[in-house]
């Protein structure tokens, strides 16, 4: 009898990789909760506007090195996408997430080329077979120690997507096609973990 092997589906954490000591903060002059996109609550009052942060003055780096990031972590208020990375999600997942305009002053100089991502989906994704984890006594939740990643896709009800929010423990969680077309685009400030 001969047994065929069938290509298993690799699903990735999506890693940032611009430690820039989070060089802009989400400005208290918007209407939007900021907290709501740093958890991919699912905004249901869309912002009239772009939305505004402000200078940290936390970071050194410059205003042309930041501008050379895909990826801008904030404090406050979600992660900023460049153009570029903002029109590869909207190819793969235009669905499955929330895409906001934003403006940014840093170093004295307004910006308005990046965007926050609102990844609202969430999925189960561990396989908590083999995950380390402790469940909290009170509420249920899970804290993980090993984290492992299912090989199945990132599926819901018949429905496949490319990138998510874990049920589990809100990490953001990308299909292997998303991680493929990431890395042909060349899109910097980003990594993938199994």
């Amino acid at each position: 009898m001969i047994f065929i092997k069938t290509p298993q589906t690799m699903n990735y954490f999506l890693v940032f990789k611009s430690k820039l000591n989070y060089p802009l903060k989400f400005s208290l002059t918007n209407k939007t909760n900021g907290s709501w996109l740093a958890v991919g609550r699912f905004i249901t009052e869309l912002p009239a506007a772009p939305l505004v942060y402000e200078d940290a003055g936390n970071s050194k780096v410059s205003y042309e090195d930041l501008l050379s990031l895909d990826i801008i972590e904030t404090v406050g208020g979600g992660v900023l996408f460049s153009e570029r990375f903002k029109d590869l999600i909207i190819v793969l997942a235009k669905n499955d997430v929330q895409v906001f305009p934003a403006t940014f002053t840093y170093k004295g100089v307004n910006n308005t080329s990046y965007y926050v991502i609102n990844i609202f989906n969430t999925v189960d994704c561990y396989d908590l077979n083999t995950s380390v984890y402790t469940k909290h006594p009170v509420d249920g939740s899970l804290k993980f120690s090993k984290a492992t990643l299912k090989i199945t896709p990132l599926e819901e009800y018949g429905y496949e997507y490319h990138i998510v929010r874990s049920v589990e423990d809100n990490k953001i969680i990308v299909s292997d096609i998303f991680k493929q077309q990431v890395e042909a685009a060349k899109i910097n400030s980003v990594g993938f973990k199994k």
